[in-house]
């Protein structure tokens, strides 16, 4: 029995995509191969996904630091071809400012043989093997946690960070009793297209 919608194969027309969430250190990064004719909108649900955060604020894209804000009705294809850097810029949470860098690194899929098996997992999605290596969109790399809703922002974020390792701080206690097993060392990669599968019917 599936567990999640099976994911689409993926089109002809697809790029790999790197996500950087700009100003962290250690960097956290994610690479996802996702179809060329998507929406901004549509791709800030996808980095939601394979980030792993819970879409809970507003958003923007940007074609540049200082650029007016994207139509989310854009195609993706659209704002590449509009920005000659090759790169866009989403900001997650107005207030606190999570800046990501999206980086287009090809323009198609890496050849089935390059993804990673346990990407996703057969138990978790009634698919074949063969199939999950064509799955779209779909995570293929990645590195360090995604940091928690309403921890601040980058600089905010090392803040928590130290808190939730200082026994002494004040809202140690609060703060191991809601957060106690994050790791931000840790990146799930099944758990991020598991993510990604539960859009897939509303990419069609």
């Amino acid at each position: 029995m599936s567990l999640m919608p099976s994911p689409i194969a993926c089109p002809v027309a697809t790029y790999s995509l790197k996500i950087t969430l700009v100003d962290s250190a250690p960097e956290v990064w994610r690479q996802v191969i996702v179809p060329a004719q998507i929406t901004l909108a549509t791709l800030h649900r996808i980095v939601q996904g394979a980030m792993g955060w819970e879409n809970q604020h507003s958003y923007l894209f940007r074609l540049g630091i200082g650029q007016p804000p994207c139509d989310p009705q854009l195609l993706l294809s659209e704002a590449l071809i509009a920005d000659q850097a090759a790169a866009l810029y989403y900001t997650y949470d107005l207030r606190c400012g999570w800046l990501h860098r999206l980086t287009l690194e090809a323009e198609e899929a890496l050849p089935a043989e390059a993804l990673p098996a346990e990407a996703l997992p057969a138990e978790a999605l009634d698919i074949t093997p063969a199939d999950k290596r064509s799955a779209c969109p779909i995570c293929i790399d990645g590195a360090m946690a995604c940091p928690p809703e309403g921890s601040g922002g980058v600089w905010g974020y090392d803040e928590w960070l130290a808190k939730l390792e200082d026994s002494d701080d004040p809202d140690y206690l609060d703060l191991i009793a809601q957060y106690g097993d994050f790791d931000p060392d840790k990146f799930d990669l099944a758990a991020a297209n598991v993510r990604l599968s539960s859009l897939v019917s509303s990419l069609i």
